[in-house]
C-alpha cells in the first residue's frame, strides 16, 4: 500500500473573499509522512461496465470514526470523495474498468490536514494512465473536487495562492514535527464564516509580502524559529476563541522546545516543528501526558 500523505500549512493568510464565493488564500503546503495507506487496482471490467469497490479499515477515534463510517462502504459511499472522483473519471477511461481500492484511514476529518483531498489526489494520479486525460485536464478535475486536491496531485512543498490551486514549488529543508489531533473538529465552512472577510472586486493573486528573503532563507535552512511570528494562520485566533484548550496546547508545544507552532488549515490540528536532532518520540510522550484527550503523531518532511 502507498502513503496518501497528509499536509500541514506553514502560514495561512486569507486576504479577502472573492466574487465567486471562494476565499483567496496565501499559504505554504507541505506534504508530511503521516497519512492514510491506500492501494488501487485497475482491472478489465467484466460485462463491459465500469465499477467501483472500496474496502476500508477505520482507525479514527471518537466522532471522527463515525464521520468516516457514514461515507465508507458501510454507509453511503456515494458521498465519499473517492467515489465522486470515480464518477468524474468514468467518461474518460480508455476501456471499461473495475476499480478496487483498499484504504486504511488515519487522517482525521475536520483536522485541516487534507484527509479526503489526499485520497482524491492519490486516486487521480494512479488513474491517469488508464484514461484519455492529459495532466492539465486531470488538474482541472482535481480542482473541481476540492481546493486542496491540486496540491495532492504533485505533493511537493509549494506556495499556494488563488483558492489553493495556483502552486509554485518552494525550497524547504527537511524537517520533523509532532502533530496534535484534538478530540473535536472545526468545520471549514464555519471557520471561513467566522473570519468575515470583505468582498473584493478583483481576485487576482497578489505577491505574498510575508515571504521576505529572511523567511525564505529560514525555510531553506530549517531555521523554524526564524519564521515564528512571520508565517501566521489567520484562522488560529478564531479557533482559540472557539476552543480555549488550543491555546494551552500551543503553549505546551512551545514549552517542549518547538521552534514553530501553528494550526494547520482551518483546524483543529496543531503541529510543532523541531530541530532534526530532537527526540520527538520523547517529546510526544510528554505531550500525551499533558493532554490525555488528544492524539499525537510524529512526522517528517
Amino acid at each position: 500500500m502507498e502513503l496518501s500523505s497528509g499536509k500541514i500549512n506553514l502560514g495561512l493568510s486569507i486576504p479577502f473573499k472573492r466574487p465567486d464565493g471562494y476565499h483567496e488564500i496565501q499559504t505554504i503546503f507541505v506534504p508530511i509522512s503521516f497519512g492514510d495507506r491506500i492501494e488501487f487496482r485497475f482491472k478489465s471490467a467484466e460485462g463491459g461496465q465500469s465499477s467501483f469497490q472500496l474496502s476500508s479499515k477505520n482507525f479514527l477515534k471518537g466522532y471522527r470514526s463515525r464521520l468516516f463510517e457514514d461515507v465508507s462502504e458501510r454507509g453511503d459511499v456515494s458521498k465519499n470523495i473517492l467515489y465522486r472522483a470515480y464518477e468524474r473519471l468514468l467518461p474518460y477511461f480508455r476501456t471499461p474498468t473495475r476499480i478496487e481500492i483498499d484504504l486504511e484511514k488515519y487522517l482525521p476529518p475536520e483536522g485541516g490536514i487534507g484527509g479526503g483531498s489526499s485520497n482524491a489526489g492519490s486516486f487521480l494520479r494512479s488513474a491517469l494512465p488508464y484514461t484519455n486525460l492529459n495532466p492539465k485536464e486531470l488538474f482541472e478535475m482535481g480542482r473541481s473536487l476540492g481546493a486542496d486536491v491540486p496540491f495532492f496531485l504533485q505533493e511537493k512543498p509549494s506556495v499556494g495562492t488563488g483558492i489553493g490551486e495556483i502552486l509554485e514549488p518552494i525550497s524547504l529543508a527537511k524537517g520533523k514535527g509532532i502533530l496534535a489531533i484534538p478530540d473535536f473538529g472545526l468545520s471549514t465552512s464555519s471557520m471561513y464564516a467566522g473570519l468575515q472577510k470583505s468582498l473584493q472586486k478583483t481576485h487576482d493573486s497578489k505577491v505574498w509580502k510575508t515571504l521576505t528573503e529572511d523567511v525564505l532563507r529560514s525555510l531553506e535552512e530549517g531555521l523554524w524559529e526564524g519564521v515564528a511570528g512571520k508565517l501566521v494562520n489567520d484562522f488560529e485566533p478564531l479557533a482559540i476563541q472557539t476552543k480555549p484548550i488550543l491555546k494551552e496546547l500551543k503553549d505546551g508545544f512551545l514549552r517542549s522546545g518547538s521552534g514553530f507552532v501553528s494550526m494547520s488549515g482551518s483546524g483543529s490540528c496543531f503541529y510543532g516543528l523541531y530541530p532534526t536532532d530532537a527526540d520527538t518520540t520523547k517529546v510526544r510522550s510528554s505531550l500525551e501526558f499533558q493532554f490525555p484527550d488528544m492524539e499525537f503523531q510524529t512526522f517528517s518532511f
